[in-house]
């Protein structure tokens, strides 16, 4: 339910309570009009008789008596038969159909006109105990034949189980006397029977919201309540106009039930309901049920009331102190209070006058008042529940604006956290590709010159550059995965070619630690792309390596349909099975020890550096993902993992071209112009390529590129191949290209870049040049250099 709606069922509330307002201020008697002169017949006026005479026994005289008469009021017995006999003159006879109203007549009665028997059945065979009836709104047909000139004898006898008496008798014209009949039925039955039907109706609507927010507790309670009152109310004036026994059982076992209902509603709401009380309460509702029930049988359900009301009131006066504590918990304004107040006063002062009533101690003409107060009373309290379920509602309104506020706003806050993230890791991994370029090149030539003595030396230094150039080539194929620039070229791949090449590259680390390698031998071939597939196997066979300190890794591809299975097996510590969706997030790495339980941690810079920034795994989902293959982690502590990957099979292996015969200067006679604005990274790529047979000619920017090139004839620039950095002082490796073609015409380029930047990275993918990665080595340089030549 929302606002709007919440609302509106309030409104109907309040609706109800007016409409029932007005029936309770209507009045409970209907008087007709006087007449001291009888009609004719034609347009006859109304007969209102105020006098009769009565006796309880046809044996003694009879007394006269004004009408209405009650019988409780002269002292008399409340219950039994009573005749009375009333005089109707008319001075012509009626030639139409005439009728009889009374408003207040025992449903179990005998009328006779002039001797003629015109309504109910004689009550001389009655048992004057078990014969009675209430006393209801009585319309009868009298047959103008019936009626004489003169003097007409009507005799009534009436028997009563309770308030025993009789109203004015009101004859005349059917025509006339309708209006009267129809005015009393609309507001002494029509009226609080409709009210309540529309009670009962909004009651079965706050059932419903319960039904679906089983927390408004207090709602259903009232609505179930309010349910059973309403159906106790209709139910009244079904017996009141068919006074059946098993219809005043019901009636009976309703109120009950309303009355178990609301000191149950007490209990609950009291927070503290004792089981003991409970208990107590629905032995107590059994037993009473069961009585009415028995006094069914036994014709003594009367006795069975009279017994039970005043227990039933005292349950209701007791449950409404937690009612009105849990009431007064609710934010309310003053007037609500007093209503509130006002219609559980209204409500206790109805109950305990209609008690009084139905014993027969008030006037015969009065009414019973709870059909009309409680409408009313429960309408004031249901609108006050809406009120605070509307307020709950609006509350909740709040809180999800404030929740939405927050959330957006600590989104902006982890994106500009994320921005400046990227923004530091860019520049601070492009300043440091610049020395690690630097210190690779130069570590090669090194190694070239050095004595053999001294190779080992050099061999650990190449060690440390190349765990440098691993971190940041992490780094950078995290980017260019965000960036959205790896697309991915799919063909045949051998997987032992893949395997040779992996083993190569990590065997010298396993057996520094201790551990073995091992790649099972395979035939197998899958279709992939073949740099990415290696890059997602290598960094699962380094993790693998770099988290294991006993025993070993093994690395086998099985067949399952058309489908292989990359496993790499290792017994490292083990992952438990809440990180392993963890350990695939960036910068997460897995601490602990064997016998001890491994916990997540992100990377920060300290401990062991041999594990890297936890960027692996991170990277070998994503680049899964975009391959499309299937990605699949088993892990037991202390036992070991398996890594899996699932790549689609193919029966044709590719044939393995055999590889040049190695030249000292595979660059001879090439003229090459390298543009680099670091005097460390030119120098070192100055001496490489020149290494390699080539005329190298540098240049530190794009101005004094273009002074040298405006010295040369247009389209006679002599280079073979342009080597520009991407990221230069005032310019960038586009700017460069643009000023050498523009001189030379459609000279090859390779860019090199140290950019991790997405927009950097999707800029350079998008121009379609040949790019080269800061951090590279020397055989990665040459290869590009002659991707780049052809």
């Amino acid at each position: 339910m929302n606002h709007t709606a919440a609302r509106l069922f309030a409104t109907l509330l309040h609706l109800l309570a007016l409409c029932g307002l007005l029936g309770s201020l209507a009045p409970g008697t209907v008087r007709a009009k006087d007449a001291d002169t009888p009609g004719d017949g034609h347009g006859a006026a109304v007969i209102e008789v105020k006098e009769a005479v009565f006796a309880q026994d046809l044996r003694v005289a009879p007394m006269p008596v004004p009408l209405p008469d009650t019988w409780s009021a002269r002292a008399l017995d409340n219950t039994g038969i009573g005749h009375y006999r009333a005089r109707i003159e008319l001075r012509t006879a009626p030639t139409e159909m005439w009728a009889l109203c009374m408003l207040r007549l025992s449903d179990v009665h005998e009328i006779r006109l002039n001797g003629w028997l015109v309504s109910g059945s004689a009550l001389d065979r009655l048992d004057p105990v078990t014969a009675g009836g209430y006393p209801t709104l009585q319309w009868i047909s009298l047959p103008p034949h019936l009626l004489r000139v003169g003097v007409n004898h009507l005799e009534l006898s009436v028997a009563h189980s309770s308030r025993g008496g009789l109203s004015t008798i009101v004859v005349g014209p059917a025509d006339a006397m309708a209006d009267h009949h129809l005015t009393g039925l609309r507001l002494s039955v029509m009226l609080p029977t409709w009210l309540n039907v529309a009670g009962a109706a909004l009651a079965v609507v706050m059932l419903l919201i319960w039904w679906r927010r089983r927390s408004e507790r207090l709602l259903g309670s009232f609505g179930a309540l309010w349910v059973l009152i309403a159906a106790s109310n209709i139910a009244h004036y079904n017996i009141a106009t068919a006074a059946s026994p098993l219809l005043v059982a019901a009636f009976f076992a309703l109120q009950l039930l309303a009355s178990a209902t609301l000191c149950r509603t007490a209990m609950v709401l009291s927070g503290r309901p004792h089981p003991v009380a409970l208990g107590i309460l629905q032995i107590s509702t059994a037993v009473l049920l069961a009585m009415a029930a028995y006094g069914w049988f036994t014709d003594s359900l009367e006795a069975v009331r009279a017994g039970s009301y005043p227990m039933m009131f005292t349950g209701m006066v007791l449950a409404m102190v937690p009612l009105w504590q849990e009431t007064r918990r609710l934010p309310l304004p003053l007037p609500l209070r007093c209503a509130l107040v006002a219609a559980v006063a209204v409500s206790m002062l109805a109950a305990l006058h209609d008690y009084v009533y139905w014993r027969g101690l008030t006037s015969v003409m009065d009414t019973f008042w709870l059909p009309y107060a409680l409408p009313v009373s429960l309408s004031i309290v249901g609108g006050v529940l809406i009120k605070r379920l509307v307020g709950a509602l609006h509350q909740v309104e709040q809180l999800n604006a404030d929740l939405e506020r927050r959330v957006v706003e600590r989104t902006q806050a982890l994106q500009q956290a994320n921005q400046a993230k990227t923004r530091f890791l860019t520049a601070a991994s492009h300043d440091l590709r610049q020395p690690v370029v630097t210190i690779g090149l130069l570590i090669d030539l090194l190694r070239e010159q050095v004595p053999i003595a001294l190779r080992p030396m050099t061999d650990r230094v190449n060690e440390a550059v190349s765990s440098m150039e691993d971190l940041l080539k992490g780094l950078l194929d995290l980017s260019r995965l965000e960036a959205g620039t790896v697309r991915p070229r799919p063909q045949t791949v051998a997987l032992q070619a893949l395997f040779d090449a992996i083993a190569t590259h990590e065997g010298e680390t396993a057996r520094r630690k201790g551990i073995t390698l091992r790649f099972r031998p395979t035939r197998g071939a899958v279709v992939s792309d073949p740099v990415m597939l290696e890059q997602i196997l290598r960094n699962l066979v380094s993790n693998a390596v770099r988290y294991t300190e006993t025993g070993g890794v093994l690395v086998a591809a099985r067949r399952r349909s058309e489908t292989l299975h990359i496993e790499v097996w290792d017994t490292g510590l083990g992952i438990p099975e809440a990180l392993q969706q963890t350990i695939f997030e960036e910068f997460v790495q897995i601490a602990g020890q064997r016998g001890a339980r491994p916990v997540a941690r992100h990377s920060d810079g300290s401990g062991d550096g041999s594990r890297g920034l936890g960027l692996g795994l991170s990277i070998v989902q994503r680049s899964a993902a975009l391959l499309g293959h299937r990605l699949h982690l088993r892990s037991r502590l202390d036992r070991g993992s398996c890594f899996s990957v699932v790549v689609p099979r193919t029966p044709t292996p590719p044939k393995v071209p055999l590889g040049p015969e190695s030249d000292p200067s595979p660059l001879r006679g090439l003229r090459l112009t390298v543009v680099e604005d670091e005097p460390a990274v030119q120098a070192a790529m100055r001496a490489r390529l020149e290494a390699w047979g080539a005329t190298v000619r540098t240049h530190d920017g794009l101005t004094p590129l273009r002074h040298h090139l405006a010295h040369l004839p247009r389209g006679h620039v002599g280079i073979d191949l342009l080597i520009t950095d991407h990221r230069l002082r005032g310019a960038t490796g586009v700017d460069v290209i643009r000023t050498v073609r523009h001189y030379g015409g459609p000279v090859p380029v390779l860019v090199v870049t140290g950019d991790t930047a997405p927009d950097d990275l999707a800029l350079l993918a998008a121009s379609g040049l040949q790019v080269l990665h800061k951090p590279f080595r020397a055989d990665a340089l040459l290869a590009a250099i002659m991707q780049a030549l052809h």
